[in-house]
């Protein structure tokens, strides 16, 4: 592993680190922490959603090509915050009827989808999985459009106040749109 790819874990992670410390420290309380972890994960996600557009928006952008050479680094990182918002969650529950009963709701059970998707995800973000999958890893990772539909889905469902998770949601939105149209857009 190189140098400049264990910066990148260091800050992927050190926040989540900290954040889960404070946690098991009863600093944050479990709302708090479940809301943090659950908005980072979603924003990392977008971030990562974002490399495309930006890189045929920016096309020579030193900085997107940086993050697009640490593009599965991001949405691994995606999928431990995700983690960690799922362990709070279930470690809180503690029953596990209680937790199969609620993950059938249609606000939790998004956020059931969008987690496993992301599991796949993140178990195959590595070269042997590149390399053994071929052009089918490509379209497996195409699910991640799933998953960032559930999990804003997920979000507005399951906020106090759906504003900050449907502001979110817009810039998925607007991400996917522009996407499509920048890609349409180089095919022509």
């Amino acid at each position: 592993m190189t140098r400049t790819r264990l910066i990148v874990w260091a800050v992927l992670y050190t926040a989540v680190a900290i954040q889960t410390w404070r946690y098991f420290d009863a600093t944050i309380f479990y709302g708090e922490y479940l809301h943090w972890t659950g908005a980072w994960a979603a924003r990392l996600l977008l971030l990562t959603l974002s490399l495309t557009p930006l890189r045929l928006l920016l096309p020579g952008d030193p900085v997107i090509r940086f993050l697009l050479v640490h593009r599965r680094d991001l949405g691994v990182a995606t999928f431990v915050y995700s983690l960690a918002h799922t362990i709070a969650y279930v470690a809180r529950q503690a029953d596990f009827g209680a937790i199969v009963a609620e993950a059938l709701a249609p606000d939790l059970a998004t956020g059931w989808l969008a987690g496993m998707i992301l599991l796949v995800l993140a178990v195959t973000s590595n070269d042997a999985s590149v390399r053994r999958l071929g052009r089918r890893w490509k379209r497996l990772h195409t699910a991640v459009y799933a998953a960032a539909l559930l999990t804003f889905v997920h979000w507005v469902l399951t906020a106090f106040d759906p504003t900050a998770g449907l502001v979110h949601f817009g810039i998925l939105i607007v991400l996917l749109v522009l996407r499509f149209l920048l890609i349409r857009r180089r095919q022509s």
